[in-house]
């Protein structure tokens, strides 16, 4: 590797400012590209970039190669694009979920705001489920039948219908009257 290359390193791995503000100037644009490839938006893409580059800074990892360095980027780079759409898709599915158990009437009126407020209170209430719940109630959003969910987690099917029974519990004592949407 040239010392040019191993000084540049050097300075990264001393958090040295300057060098971080080169690394930006040096890769943003060229991330940001590659970024866009997989969420489709540019916004999206540079707030992905930009999260990169704040771990980056906070990482106390040391980097020796700069071909590795430029490689450990790039994968963040795509890591936290797909972290992006798998959080995207989840929200989707809650969301989906949501809407296939409001009544019609509240669809046709109501299409946005029922949406919006399906995914922020499911969301977050899903997520303080327990992880075993928290599993078998995102199977049962995504539309797997007992068996399935059984099978996947290799559990027995009373496992399953007792998780979900604790997670719909868990959720009707947390959302109240918005439960009965939920689990009608």
């Amino acid at each position: 590797m040239p010392q040019v290359e191993k000084d540049f390193l050097a300075r990264i791995n001393a958090k040295e400012e300057k060098a971080f503000r080169e690394l930006f100037e040096m890769f943003y644009r060229y991330l940001v590209v590659y970024a866009v490839r997989y969420v489709q938006e540019t916004e999206t893409a540079e707030d992905v970039v930009q999260d990169v580059f704040v771990a980056l800074w906070k990482s106390e990892k040391e980097y020796n190669s700069f071909h590795g360095f430029r490689a450990f980027l790039y994968e963040s780079v795509k890591n936290g694009c797909l972290n992006y759409l798998k959080h995207k898709k989840q929200e989707q599915i809650y969301a989906d979920y949501y809407l296939r158990t409001a009544t019609e009437a509240e669809e046709e009126d109501n299409y946005e705001l029922v949406r919006e407020e399906a995914l922020r209170r499911i969301f977050r209430v899903a997520e303080e489920l327990p992880e075993g719940c928290r599993r078998v109630f995102e199977q049962q959003v995504a539309g797997k039948k007992n068996e399935e969910i059984a099978a996947l987690f290799q559990i027995s099917v009373e496992t399953v219908k007792s998780q979900k029974k604790k997670a719909l519990q868990f959720i009707r004592d947390r959302l109240g009257d918005l439960c009965c949407l939920l689990c009608c």
